[in-house]
Order: structure tokens, then C-alpha cells, then sequence
């Protein structure tokens, strides 16, 4: 078999599995990242102002690059982040996915699905399999098959502009990047979930407008693109349920049209 070419990718998942992944990542999210201390400093961001006032930060100062960026799996997120678009870019890619494909993360999510013989192959072909549908390329016009334009990966962590709007951009990090940076500012927050940092927003990033977006605060990358993952794995175009730090949280998450191996979006409904 080539092994650039990744075995059949799982989709629909069993509602036991789907269970037991929901569990896992209960428990990743009590044991690491509820008490992380940015994930702290963010449950208490003054989140609703008045809707006239002067457009203002959402992210407080003292969340530092130094605070928010502190391992190496952060490093890599922020240089593929802050990057995407200059040249090196399949590096940038290689060395995120190097560090995603350690984390525990990644490997429980494994774990279950080989346990399941949902995904019987070795560890190297989910690998392939993962890569394939966060950065297999593809073009949103299915009338130009041959202009493989985005990626997944770059909709849901990066964003883009098509002609005054902003699609996709649902990862806070790359939202305190362009805030930073001067490139974005809030409009309104349209609301926010009673005990979580997930809220719904509408931004200006560079000219383009985000009319309403969702983004879960806090959360480290390698555990929401995992959960993104998943629920693109339980059945495209459809909203799935977890439960994190006791709260009901949905994922909803759509396939490419005409494929099944590509993720074209997947976000937090609020």
C-alpha cells in the first residue's frame, strides 16, 4: 500500500464509542485544562459591554505571548498560526502535527478507536488518515475541481475572506494573535455561555467582517481539534454532543461536498 495514501477514514461511529470518547475528554478537560491558568484568567473576561461603547480588547493585557504560548506544542501552534500563508509552510505543518501526534491527546483518542476496531491499522496510518482530513486540499467551488485552494485546517484555525466576510476563524489563539497584532477588533459579543468561556461574536479582521462566530476560550489546540476531529468521525454535516466541565457542549461539523475524507468546518454552536 502507499503510505501516503491513508486507509478508509471511519465515519459514524457507534453510539458506544461516541460515549466513551465524550468520557475521555471529560476527564482531559478536569484534569488539564480547567485549572490551567490561562483557561483561569479567561473565565473572568468582562464579556458583555455596552454595544455603543469604544470597540475595546476582549482579551485581557496581561495574557502575554509568554502566558499563552508556553509549551512546545504552543510554539508550534503559534508559528503555524502567525505564518500560514509565508513560504515553509509544509514545515510549519510537519513540525504541528510532530507535536500533536505526542500529546495524549491524540494518542487516547487513538487508543479507543484501535480498541474498537473502528480503526484496527497501526499508529502511523491514523497519523496519514488525521493529516488527511485537516489539510487535504480542496476548493469550495466543486464547479473547479482543479483549484485546490483551502483546507480544512485553514477554515476553522486560520480563517478567510471571501470578498467582505470572514469565513471560518473559530480558534481563540489565532483570535488573540490578530487581536494583538492590531488586526482585529470586536464589535459585539452577541452572548455568552452562562459557565463556560465559549461565546458568540461579531469582529472586523482586516476590512472583512465576521458577522457571528463562536469560540471556546481556553481550550489548548491539541485538545479541541481533537473533539473536532471526532465529531467530524461520528458523521458530517450533523451536531454532536460532549460534555465538558459538566455542561453540554455541541459540536457541529461539515464535510467537503462529493467526499467523505476532507473536513471542510467544524466550530462550537452557540
Amino acid at each position: 500500500m502507499n503510505r501516503n495514501q491513508p486507509r478508509p477514514i471511519p465515519r459514524g461511529l457507534p453510539l458506544p464509542v461516541l460515549d466513551e470518547l465524550s468520557m475521555l475528554f471529560s476527564h482531559q478537560f478536569a484534569q488539564s485544562v480547567k485549572t490551567d491558568k490561562v483557561y483561569v484568567q479567561l473565565t473572568h473576561v468582562p464579556w458583555l459591554r455596552n454595544s455603543d461603547s469604544t470597540p475595546l480588547p476582549l482579551l485581557p493585557p496581561q495574557l502575554t505571548p509568554e502566558t499563552v504560548f508556553r509549551s512546545e506544542m504552543d510554539l508550534a501552534t503559534k508559528e503555524i498560526l502567525l505564518h500560514w500563508s509565508e513560504t515553509h509552510q509544509g514545515e510549519r505543518i510537519d513540525n504541528f502535527l510532530m507535536h500533536l501526534f505526542q500529546t495524549s491527546n491524540f494518542r487516547s483518542v487513538y487508543e479507543i478507536l484501535n480498541a474498537r476496531s473502528v480503526y484496527p491499522y497501526n499508529l502511523s496510518e491514523f497519523e496519514i488518515c488525521f493529516r488527511q482530513v485537516w489539510f487535504g486540499l480542496y476548493s469550495w467551488d466543486q464547479m473547479s475541481p482543479g483549484s485546490d485552494i483551502t483546507c480544512g485546517f485553514q477554515h476553522v484555525y486560520i480563517g478567510e475572506k471571501r470578498r467582505n466576510t470572514v469565513k471560518g476563524l473559530h480558534n481563540w489563539m489565532r483570535y488573540y494573535i490578530l487581536e494583538k497584532s492590531a488586526k482585529l477588533v470586536l464589535n459585539r459579543v452577541h452572548k455568552k455561555h452562562p459557565v463556560l468561556p465559549l461565546a458568540s461574536l461579531r469582529f472586523i479582521y482586516d476590512e472583512a467582517v465576521k458577522p457571528y462566530g463562536t469560540i471556546f476560550f481556553g481550550l489548548p489546540i491539541q485538545f479541541e481539534i481533537m473533539i473536532f476531529f471526532c465529531a467530524f468521525l461520528i458523521g458530517g454535516s450533523r451536531e454532536v454532543n460532549f460534555l465538558i466541565d459538566g455542561q453540554k457542549t455541541t459540536v457541529i461539523s461539515y464535510d467537503v461536498a462529493t467526499r467523505t475524507d476532507a473536513l471542510a468546518t467544524a466550530f462550537f454552536k452557540y
